[in-house]
């Protein structure tokens, strides 16, 4: 979050159009203090969603016009990072993601999101505002993550026919 609000702090400079909405379990005072710091006039902080997939999460990340994925080098913070991808390509908007190995497996520069180097406040703050200007290439994008998640992440096509086979075994019996 640091540094997405860092990135934000330069685009607000420069556009009035923006609003950051962030949301995050057990960091909101943190993250506040942040705002405060950076001295941003257009950050909002929701409260947390009562329960992990909470059908209101879902609904405020479709209604973003573009979402951002940082990354992190933790371990845990990165498992649940790739979750989130994989929720942000469901909702059909424009992604900004950081180059991480797990981005570079499923993702794929200006086809399914602007992919910017990891902690790289500056070309972050770019991506955004790229996409701010260019709807075309931010629709296209989003549309194109969708597509993607639709075709590639779906139950069937993630099994393969031998573990479809096991299943069916298990199950007719």
């Amino acid at each position: 979050m640091d540094k997405l609000i860092k990135a934000y702090s330069i685009l607000e400079k420069k556009r009035r159009d923006t609003y950051l909405v962030l949301q995050t379990w057990g960091h909101a005072k943190r993250i506040e203090m942040l705002i405060r710091h950076y001295g941003l006039k257009r950050a909002v902080v929701l409260p947390p969603a009562p329960i992990f997939n909470d059908p209101l999460r879902m609904a405020f990340l479709k209604a973003a016009n573009i979402l951002v994925l940082t990354a992190s080098k933790m371990p845990g913070v990165y498992l649940a990072e790739r979750t989130t991808m994989y929720w942000y390509m469901g909702t059909g908007n424009a992604i900004v993601a950081e180059d991480t190995p797990g981005v570079r497996g499923v993702l794929q520069h200006l086809r399914t999101a602007y992919i910017v180097p990891f902690n790289d406040v500056k070309k972050l703050a770019y991506a955004l505002d790229l996409l701010i200007d260019d709807s075309n290439l931010s629709h296209q994008l989003g549309q194109n993550a969708r597509s993607e998640l639709e075709e590639k992440y779906r139950w069937d096509g993630l099994l393969g026919e031998k573990a479809r086979r096991f299943f069916r075994e298990i199950f007719t019996d």
